[in-house]
């Protein structure tokens, strides 16, 4: 194996810049080192610098800071025009009108219209007339002439008891009296006899009285048995139970050959021209609820048909743990469309003023300047200022003062990207 030649700095072979081999070439060739000469490098730049600082000093300063005035001019230039540029960009944009696309729902019509203040009402329907009908006698049931949901006219037949024994009942009780009345007759003519005989002389006073007690017990009895009589042909009237109003028959407890005692339950009737809506509001709004009212209902159940009622009475008394006030409204119902027990709702008008100026409240924008709207004219949305007299319909509605007049258009949405100015298209839905 070969011995690695090492050099004069402990360098071997491979490790050798380009300029060491050779030094070591001429080394090994008996030639002595080459010798730098860096004091002609050091003296080409000295003479160079010299030349440059006489050229500076007799003429050159004057040439390079005019190429620096030059440079800097045209810089200057360059940055002008290119600030021009954006600045006429940035005008041709301002100038630009956006066009903004509008639906008809978008835009509102001004046009004079009713605001109202209203809370919401909830509840069921109830008959205002409604009657539990009674045995008022105690009998078999010998006719029932109508069933559950059958119509009934005023005075017609509804129930018709046995009437065999009542009638029996009161022959007795003419009987019992006609005999009373006739002992009564016998007894006053006796008394007139011994009046006369004691107004002679000729009988004692004891026997005038005895007579007149006489009289006084029979027509007390008689009295007694006239009222029976009274009440057998009153229980003979009952026998037949007619309809005392026009109405409905609700239920029906009773079927022939039954035997009911006095108070037993026989039918039910109502009256469904006119329902009772019984509400609930906000134990809160009690201050502002009066008697006679309107109110606007939908029942569930009757669709595209609202009902009109007016407040009758208003509950003294709050519902217990619920806070809410029990309010009765009358409503007529023609056609008898309505039942009881439908559920209801709709709203109890507070106040309202009719022929005002009303636009949403979403409708009104607020700056710097005040409040005002967008108002459509032409192709175009323009700033109007506007002043609120009130708010209505719970805030949702602002009554309009000064401003607006029938006809405007007006931009009814919250759109925060259309701006006053721009151009407007209206598009179909």
């Amino acid at each position: 194996m070969a011995k690695e030649t090492t050099n004069p700095g402990g360098k071997p072979d491979w490790a050798l810049t380009r300029r060491e081999r050779k030094a070591k070439a001429r080394a090994e060739a008996g030639l002595p080192p080459k010798k730098r000469r860096w004091w002609i490098v050091a003296l080409v730049v000295v003479i160079v610098a010299g030349a440059a600082g006489w050229w500076y000093q007799t003429g050159g300063k004057a040439v390079v800071e005019e190429q620096i005035a030059a440079y800097q001019t045209q810089q200057d230039e360059a940055a002008a025009q290119a600030e021009a540029e954006a600045q006429a960009a940035r005008d041709a944009k301002a100038a630009e009108v956006p066009v903004m696309q509008l639906t008809p729902s978008e835009l509102l019509e001004i046009a004079p219209r009713r605001l109202r203040e209203t809370v919401k009402v909830t509840g069921s329907l109830a008959p205002r007339q409604q009657l539990h009908l009674s045995a008022e006698v105690s009998a078999r049931v010998d006719t029932v002439a109508v069933r559950a949901g059958d119509t009934v006219d005023e005075g017609q037949l509804l129930v018709q008891l046995d009437v065999e024994t009542l009638s029996n009942q009161l022959e007795q009780q003419r009987a019992s009296a006609e005999a009373t009345r006739a002992q009564l007759k016998l007894a006053r003519n006796q008394l007139e006899r011994t009046q006369s005989l004691v107004d002679r002389g000729l009988s004692p006073p004891t026997e005038l009285e005895a007579g007149q007690a006489n009289v006084e017990q029979l027509e007390a009895s008689l009295a007694a048995q006239e009222k029976q009589v009274e009440n057998a042909e009153r229980s003979l009237d009952h026998a037949r139970v007619e309809a005392p109003f026009a109405g409905a028959i609700a239920e029906r407890s009773v079927d022939p050959g039954s035997y009911v005692a006095t108070g037993s339950p026989l039918l039910t009737l109502v009256d469904l021209s006119s329902l009772e809506f019984e509400a609930t509001v906000p134990v809160s709004y009690a201050p502002a609820i009066e008697k006679d009212q309107p109110v606007e209902l939908t029942v569930e159940g009757v669709r595209d048909r609202e009902f009109r009622g007016r407040v009758e009475r208003i509950s003294p008394v709050a519902i217990q743990g619920s806070r809410m006030l029990p309010v009765y409204v009358g409503i007529d119902n023609p056609g008898g469309v309505l039942r009881g027990g439908m559920f209801a709702s709709g709203q109890l008008i507070l106040e309202q003023k009719d022929e005002a100026i009303g636009i949403p409240a979403q409708a009104v924008r607020e700056d710097k300047e005040g409040r005002f709207v967008l108002v459509r004219d032409g192709d175009h949305v323009r700033r109007r200022a506007v002043e609120i007299a009130r708010d209505w319909d719970g805030g949702r509605m602002v009554e309009i003062a000064e401003g607006l007049e029938p006809g405007d258009v007006i931009v009814a949405e919250p759109l925060s990207q259309l701006r006053a100015g721009y151009e407007i298209s209206i598009v179909e839905e």
